[in-house]
């Protein structure tokens, strides 16, 4: 429960603007006793400004709350209020309401200077200012009161010139009754929650078309998933007549190797047996041939044939002799053959490598004629016959070059001598003049 706990007056009505007047309130009851003007209406209505932010009735918008600057004989007067109470949740708070009406030429000027509301940070202690306007004022006072502001305004801090508002007219009444009450806040509250009602049937229905559209795809997705399963226990029955079609496939692969080999060797022996015929047939051709060239009868003696067939026998060896050296021969040709055909590799192997240095001399020689022209253009060193230069008239060259550098280094250094010495003896000189003086 909020309660109030003490008041500061300073400015206002009666009380003194020099001087702080403090009212404390006690538990659970505080009277207040006062002869007529002493202000007892006046902590009354403080108190409904402090909390509220309403002036009190016949205030002239503040000119006749603000104690009147021509009493004491001057042109400005400041007024203040501050009320300390606890909120709801048992915190101090404390409420500073400034004031100021000032004496113009011809009007007084009410102004409202500040609205601070002070608390104590819980965790160091220390005082915390918050500024506000004076519309949040009015409704942050409430707030932490726990109270409205119509409670605050017709029942507790009641005014005695509107105590009779209970006795005015009927629209006026229901006016303060539904501000009381928080009629206008219980109708709005009711529209709201119709509004949210039918929002909310509106989007159960949505809902429901959506549940209804899951639904339909819930069941497709089952069917799906079921397919997906048939086709699966489909995919691995595949796989595993495949694995078997392939075992099958690598049987029969093998015998088709097999039975292709058995039918090369079928055909190889088919040629053979084919060229064995012809042979057959050639000889058998060659053996009619010489039996018809053959005399019909041999009338040497056997002695006859006897040296016959030793010269035959002679010839023979003779010609075996002469194929043994031919294909001595042939095997010392077919050596010397590998032997120079090496050679020749290696030496075409040489020849392209030295034609290679020779185009990378000849690449050389290009860029040191270069260089010895672009010397001879930027030094100015004299003319040059047509290149390409022989190493003779390149060497001269270089002689040139190298004899015109040592005479630019000669010259270099005759100049920094020169420079040197002025210099030292300017140093010298110098040295003697701070000497002197």
């Amino acid at each position: 429960m909020s309660t109030v706990d003490k008041m500061l007056i300073k400015g206002i009505r009666s009380f003194d603007p020099d001087n702080k007047h403090v009212i404390t309130f006690f538990k659970p009851l505080t009277l207040i006793v006062g002869h007529n003007g002493a202000g007892k209406t006046t902590i009354i209505e403080c108190l409904k400004l402090s909390c509220t932010g309403e002036m009190p009735p016949n205030a002239r918008s503040g000119h006749s709350f603000i104690h009147d600057p021509k009493v004491g004989g001057e042109t400005e007067t400041k007024g203040q209020i501050k009320l300390r109470f606890k909120t709801a949740a048992g915190k101090d708070v404390v409420c500073i309401r400034s004031f100021q009406l000032t004496q113009k030429v011809s009007k007084m000027e009410f102004k409202a200077i500040e609205s601070v509301l002070q608390t104590i940070n819980p965790h160091t202690g220390e005082k915390v200012c918050l500024s506000y306007r004076c519309a949040d004022m009015d409704k942050e006072i409430p707030a932490l009161m726990g109270v409205s502001k119509a409670i605050l305004e017709n029942v507790i801090f009641v005014h005695q010139d509107e105590a009779n508002w209970p006795l005015q007219d009927p629209s006026t009444l229901k006016k303060k009754f539904d501000d009381i009450f928080s009629a206008t806040r219980y109708t709005k509250a009711l529209e709201v929650i119709k509004k949210l009602h039918k929002d909310q049937a509106q989007e159960i229905k949505t809902y429901k078309l959506k549940l209804e559209n899951l639904q339909t795809l819930k069941d497709a997705a089952y069917k799906l998933r079921e397919s997906i399963a048939k086709d699966e226990e489909r995919t691995e029955l595949v796989k595993r007549q495949m694995q078997e079609l392939e075992g099958s496939i690598h049987d029969l692969d093998a015998k088709i190797l097999n039975a292709s080999e058995t039918l090369k060797h079928l055909q190889n022996l088919n040629d053979q047996l084919s060229t064995k015929k012809a042979v057959r047939s050639t000889r058998r051709d060659e053996k009619r041939r010489q039996k018809a060239d053959l005399p019909e009868k041999n009338l040497d003696t056997d002695e006859e044939l006897k040296e016959w067939k030793t010269k035959f026998d002679d010839r023979i060896r003779d010609l075996g002799t002469q194929i043994f050296k031919l294909e001595r021969e042939q095997d010392d040709t077919k050596t010397k053959s590998n032997f120079l055909g090496q050679t020749i590799k290696d030496s075409i192997w040489d020849v392209s490598m030295l034609q290679n240095e020779a185009n990378a001399y000849s690449d050389l020689k290009k860029q040191r004629d270069s260089t010895i022209q672009n010397l001879f253009a930027r030094h100015n060193l004299g003319s040059l016959p047509d290149p390409p230069f022989n190493n003779e008239v390149a060497i001269n060259l270089t002689d040139r070059i190298k004899s015109r550098l040592r005479d630019l280094e000669k010259d270099l250094q005759d100049k920094k001598v020169g420079l040197t010495v002025p210099l030292m003896l300017g140093l010298k000189n110098e040295a003697s003049n701070d000497y002197l003086t």
